[in-house]
């Protein structure tokens, strides 16, 4: 039964992208009554999902495990799914409240221990509010979202958090005269202890990805990713200086439109640092909305 739930999430998606674009085909119409109600819905809620799928290294994709930027398996981090369902009402036309349900699925292998193909991680609150820009080109979105400690294998229980709040900003830029789209993707994470909480708390998390994609068909585009910095900062330790950071690592990949509403980006995952087939891994972008 576990099994069945992506499958059915991406079916469930796929039918309704259908059902959205209100397509006639040969023999058969959508009724002006459907299509009337689909609309009506589609001005006041938001239905969406997102996957990325994260898979082993290209010297060896039958392995269960991801590679580290070092080209060495990781027996800490199988293969996975991480989700996230969005289900959120527009107060405004650009305004957006909701709530986000977010869970890892195993597809190969199972986290040591848990002995289990799903995990539940924290949900979060969701505010959202599009086209703080949409000018020339330029396109500025924005969201908080604010997590909730109810799952204990997931950051804030681990670390005696009470919440964590989270700003981001999604910036695009059109390049006048061209199919290239330039953009960035960043957020400050700031993480609220409880009373239990020790010295060397995690503070907060900083997170910048410029990217890029160049349309080569009305349903293909060539994409790249940057992870330029992923950072976070512990109690005791230098408010700049002294953050922990990730490898930066680079995607290209391919998008390709589904349909007009489901959507999925094959990447490779590339550490500029390491660039070997042992540390290189195939991962996957994936996303639907439904209204």
């Amino acid at each position: 039964m576990r099994k069945k739930i992506l499958v059915s999430i991406c079916l469930a998606f796929l039918f309704l992208g259908r059902f959205s674009r209100a397509e006639i085909q040969p023999g058969g119409e959508v009724s002006e009554e459907k299509a009337t109600f689909y609309e009506k819905v589609s001005k006041s809620l938001v239905l969406t999902y997102f996957g990325l799928y994260k898979g082993s290294a290209l010297n060896d994709l039958t392995n269960s495990q991801q590679p580290t930027a070092l080209g060495v398996v990781d027996p800490s981090s199988p293969q996975s799914v991480e989700n996230l369902l969005t289900v959120g009402y527009k107060i405004k036309s650009d305004w957006v409240v909701g709530a986000i349900g977010h869970f890892l699925y195993f597809p190969v292998g199972n986290p040591a221990g848990t002995g289990q193909d799903i995990k539940m991680l924290d949900p979060m609150l969701l505010i959202q509010k599009n086209n703080l820009i949409n000018s020339g080109g330029f396109k500025l979105n924005g969201k908080v979202t604010f997590y909730l400690p109810l799952t204990t294998g997931d950051t804030l229980q681990r670390n005696k958090m009470a919440t964590a709040i989270s700003p981001t900003l999604m910036a695009s830029y059109d390049v006048p005269n061209t199919q290239l789209t330039l953009a960035a993707f960043g957020f400050v994470r700031g993480y609220i202890p409880t009373g239990e909480a020790g010295n060397g708390a995690l503070t907060y998390r900083l997170y910048f990805a410029p990217n890029l994609s160049y349309q080569i068909s009305k349903t293909v585009a060539a994409t790249l990713w940057v992870d330029l910095l992923s950072a976070a900062r512990f109690q005791g330790t230098s408010f700049l200086t002294g953050m922990a950071t990730d490898t930066v690592d680079v995607q290209p990949g391919i998008s390709w439109d589904i349909t007009k509403s489901i959507n999925i980006n094959p990447v490779l995952n590339i550490y500029p640092s390491n660039p070997t087939l042992a540390s290189t891994s195939v991962q996957a972008y994936i996303s639907a909305r439904a209204f």
